[in-house]
């Protein structure tokens, strides 16, 4: 009888040490939907990783040297690793009076494995 209460209270005990949840360790990014229409071209020539630190914690960011509709502009978003090249755009927020070199536009860049890299300008140049 001792053996059975034992096995019972094993059993109950390994069953709370299983979560019961998915774990995800990182949030991977939007994949694009094909009624979606991406305008803009992009040539991204460079590509630089930048570690933010504030408070308590320090996350990597990446800035990438993009040329958009002649303009060099500086984007800037999460860390997610695509190569140097053209691409296709669109504005996150399209207003009527929408500027793509503002600071801080909204970009939705589609990458070559079809997600959508979100991003906003940083900087630009002459």
């Amino acid at each position: 009888m001792k053996k059975i209460v034992a096995v019972l209270f094993l059993l109950l005990c390994s069953t709370t040490l299983i979560p019961g949840q998915k774990t995800r360790f990182s949030q991977q990014p939007p994949k694009t939907k094909p009624p979606v229409v991406y305008p803009l071209k992009v040539h991204i020539s460079g590509i630089h990783v930048r570690s933010l630190c504030r408070g308590a914690g320090c996350e990597d960011a990446i800035y990438a040297d993009a040329v958009v509709n002649g303009k060099k502009i500086d984007l800037k978003g999460k860390y997610l690793e695509f190569p140097t090249g053209d691409y296709q755009a669109r504005l996150r927020k399209n207003g009527p009076n929408a500027n793509l070199t503002e600071l801080g536009q909204k970009f939705e860049i589609v990458l070559p494995d079809g997600t959508a890299w979100q991003c906003s300008v940083a900087g630009f140049s002459e």
